[in-house]
């Protein structure tokens, strides 16, 4: 088992410092962006008119998560469908649009997947191993099995988690890169993985690729850890599944549509595990076609 000691999440939902996110879920505002607390409560004014949302979000959730841990980070571990894309934007409008034969760096600094990563390494002082995970809906999941990987090998405190921004221009390609079912969204979610023992953890995760069927590997997956469908309590999916479990919630319903949203979804399993009498939560990705997801969360 591989335990949670602590959560932040910033997204649509009042989530950043909520002791149940599950207990206060609402349907996705698609007029609201994301409820952010006060940024300069973590980031020196003149550092943050420089960041973009993004960059803002996934800070603070670190920021706040080392708070709570009192220790430091001895692996941070991140992953991103899309990166920073108002970044990405500006450098690509600057790069189109200039006259000029020298263009700053900055923006294509900025703009890059492990920008995200590196921001959280220079705010929280920490020069540990730092990776960046970037494989499309399953980017958080690789990240969760890249940490659990560290502490098996030997990582005491391990910051893993997962961001997403959007920026209007995705609007006009999101029918052709994801389906258009759900509107966009931002978020982010980064909880703190550690050997000492908790109330509740992630027991297993896989990242498959290639699949035919997702009621066979969701089976199969329960089968490694001698479980079945009728022990789940709680099922979060991003899609329609056949198999018929106890109690499903359609996390994008709640998160609005971004490819890092499972980790939220992970966030609100933990929720409803600490506040539920309750043993076993499954998070299913299966935002893309062939790419499927999946967390198991047990009790400790």
């Amino acid at each position: 088992m591989y335990y949670i000691h602590t959560i932040s999440s910033i997204s649509n939902q009042d989530s950043f410092r909520n002791n149940d996110v599950y207990s206060s879920l609402r349907k996705f505002d698609a007029e609201n962006d994301v409820v952010a607390p006060d940024y300069k409560e973590f980031i020196p004014r003149n550092a943050l008119r420089r960041l973009s949302p993004i960059l803002r979000m996934g800070l603070t959730c670190a920021m706040e998560c080392q708070k709570n841990t009192n220790a430091e980070f001895d692996s941070i571990v991140v992953g991103t469908a899309l990166g920073c894309l108002k970044d990405t934007e500006k450098f690509l409008t600057n790069f189109i649009t200039s006259t000029s034969d020298f263009l700053s760096p900055t923006a294509f600094i900025q703009s890059t997947h492990n920008t995200i990563g590196g921001q959280i390494s220079l705010g929280l002082s920490n020069h540990s191993y730092n990776m960046t995970h970037t494989q499309n809906n399953l980017s958080f999941e690789v990240s969760l099995i890249d940490a659990m990987l560290c502490i098996n090998d030997g990582k005491k405190n391990v910051l893993v988690g997962a961001a997403e921004e959007k920026i209007p221009f995705l609007e006009n390609l999101q029918p052709n890169i994801v389906a258009d079912t759900h509107p966009l969204a931002s978020g982010a979610s980064f909880f703190v993985l550690t050997d000492e023992k908790k109330s509740i953890g992630i027991k297993k995760v896989d990242a498959l690729f290639n699949i035919q069927s997702v009621e066979n590997e969701i089976k199969r997956f329960l089968a490694t850890e001698n479980l079945t469908v009728n022990d789940i309590d709680l099922v979060l999916t991003s899609n329609n599944i056949e198999l018929s479990f106890e109690k499903t919630i359609h996390y994008l319903q709640h998160t609005g549509l971004h490819y890092s949203a499972s980790a939220f979804a992970t966030h609100v399993g933990h929720d409803f595990l600490k506040s539920n009498p309750a043993n076993n939560v499954l998070v299913v990705n299966h935002l893309c076609n062939d790419k499927l997801g999946l967390i198991l969360l047990q009790k400790g």
